[in-house]
């Protein structure tokens, strides 16, 4: 399993930054390129809940993700993707989302991927890979900051 991990630091209180990035069904209030995001189901699915949400991209693919654990008091959720383009099902990604405060006024985000990868890819398409996850990560971060100012 291959791991990814964006952090980015914000001047911004913590509760202020999950209050916009921690509603599962929110991404299109923050997210770049999501013309509209809608959940069906309710809770976590370690809670018991069958929460899936549908994100609507701007070339018009959609990209589903189960809710597999929120943790508000510790601002924290977990996804994984059902679907989406290009994506293999056989294969599975594990995203990871994380406020974290650091002091007065400003916080961490972590947003981490857990991921497969087909067994007899090469080593430079595993790297293009991460880098290309990684990359994405740390884009919408920025674009995040710069909204906030």
């Amino acid at each position: 399993m291959q791991q990814v991990e964006v952090r980015h630091s914000f001047n911004h209180s913590a509760d202020s930054l999950w209050q916009l990035t921690g509603d599962f069904a929110g991404l299109q209030h923050w997210l770049p390129g999501i013309t509209s995001c809608t959940v069906e189901g309710n809770g976590p699915r370690d809670q018991g809940g069958n929460a899936v949400r549908s994100v609507q991209l701007m070339d018009g693919s959609v990209t589903r993700e189960s809710l597999e654990s929120l943790d508000p008091a510790n601002r924290h959720y977990r996804y994984a993707i059902l679907s989406a383009k290009g994506f293999d099902p056989a294969q599975t990604y594990i995203g990871t989302f994380h406020v974290i405060p650091t002091g007065d006024n400003r916080c961490d985000i972590h947003w981490q991927a857990n991921f497969t990868l087909p067994a007899d890819l090469p080593a430079d398409k595993v790297d293009k890979a991460c880098d290309k996850i990684r990359n994405m990560y740390a884009f919408f971060l920025q674009q995040l900051a710069a909204r906030l100012g």
